[in-house]
């Protein structure tokens, strides 16, 4: 499990993991106060050890419900082999150990190169961090799978407190961002060139446009249900046709502008149907047809992909242009270049913190870290009853 680069993101992933949590609640135990891991003077709360232990448990979990004979009502599944994002397979149990003990090596790592890089990290800065972590643990948020709780009715009586949270989510992301930033950018140890980062944004970015159009009908019945019915082959032919007529225009030579233009007067659309955007195919939203078409498709040319099938077939019109006529003005948008570096050393940065770990000289309290195994953070979802079944089925 490697730490998310960009501010903010690490923590809100963290907040989803615990969303779970609060639905489901949770079983208490006794706070304590004893550290976990130290690096000489440099002591980690056993809080902070506590919270890394349910944030593996969790990403375990997910692991977990892709198994056959995963059973939510059971804790079982902490005796599986899953497997992990980089292919690794191990039980459920062990791999939440290993990743908790990682994780707590990693804040570690972490301190020590702030310092050994001479990492300034304005006041302000932290103080901003800690604002949100402090909202988030006391206040709680909408979010856009619902209201979030205060995180401290949840994470306290697993003895995690407030400022463990914050050492391990905001702080953390902040100071895991100003070192990245220190060792890329301009004068540091592993600094990425403007040369070397627009031959990567040109090698690994696109620049592209689409619109949309469906190859269904939507209706509604006489009780207001609405549905999706296919539209018979002759008027799906009569769709398609005339996408292609727009794309064949483009590879004959017309612009883009004036064939959009063209689409939109036929049909009669008032504002510009197409989605715009320049980024890396690799880390896109879009689906697997559309990004391999626009992977085979040559620059300033056009294509059409039909998408689903049926009642939910889409005829897609791609149209893409070529990613070195953007690069300058692209780039000099501060925002847009920190987040190319991100895509093009995120993983090489998230290796080398890994590695440090491996070398770090640290000390384990292992007898205090025995005392918490994953099963604590267990709660069984149990399955409705037969009894409850019959009884609904009767009403």
């Amino acid at each position: 499990m490697k730490p998310n680069l960009k501010i903010g993101s690490f923590l809100m992933a963290v907040v989803m993991i615990f969303s779970v949590l609060i639905v489901s609640g949770c079983t208490p135990i006794s706070l304590n106060k004893e550290w976990s891991y130290k690096t000489g003077d440099k002591e980690l709360a056993i809080g902070v050890y506590i919270y890394s232990l349910d944030t593996a448990y969790q990403q375990a979990k997910s692991y977990a419900q892709e198994l056959d004979d995963y059973d939510e009502s059971k804790d079982s599944w902490l005796e599986m082999e899953i497997t992990d994002d980089d292919g690794k397979t191990e039980v459920a149990s062990k791999w939440i150990k290993e990743q908790a003990k990682l994780m707590c090596l990693s804040y570690l790592v972490l301190d020590e190169q702030i310092e050994k890089e001479n990492v300034d990290i304005s006041k302000d800065t932290i103080a901003s961090a800690d604002e949100q972590a402090e909202t988030y643990w006391n206040v709680g948020q909408y979010a856009d799978y619902g209201y979030i709780m205060p995180m401290k009715d949840d994470l306290e009586p697993y003895g995690i407190s407030l400022e463990s949270f914050r050492y391990c989510s905001t702080e953390y992301s902040v100071k895991y961002q100003a070192l990245f930033d220190k060792l890329y950018k301009e004068g540091g140890s592993k600094e990425v060139t403007d040369e070397e980062l627009t031959k990567y944004f040109n090698d690994n970015y696109t620049d592209y446009s689409y619109f949309t159009v469906n190859l269904y009908t939507a209706t509604t019945d006489e009780a207001g249900e609405s549905s999706n019915v296919a539209m018979s082959d002759e008027e799906a032919k009569k769709v398609t046709d005339e996408i292609d007529g727009y794309v064949k225009d483009i590879n004959g030579g017309k612009s883009y502008d004036d064939v959009l233009a063209a689409y939109m007067k036929a049909n009669d659309i008032e504002s510009d149907p197409a989605t715009s955007n320049i980024e890396n195919l690799e880390n896109s939203s879009l689906g697997d047809e559309v990004k391999e078409a626009l992977k085979k498709l040559d620059n300033n040319k056009a294509t059409a992909v039909k998408v689903g099938s049926g009642e939910n077939a889409v005829y897609y019109f791609i149209y893409k242009r070529n990613i070195k006529d953007a690069a300058k003005d692209y780039l000099a948008d501060e925002t847009n270049s920190a987040n190319v570096l991100s895509s093009m050393k995120s993983e090489e940065f998230a290796d080398y913190i890994e590695e440090l770990t491996k070398k770090l000289d640290y000390e384990e309290n292992t007898s205090v870290i025995n005392q918490y195994e994953p099963k604590m953070f267990f709660v069984p979802v149990e399955p409705t009853t037969s009894a409850e079944d019959s009884e609904t089925s009767e009403e």
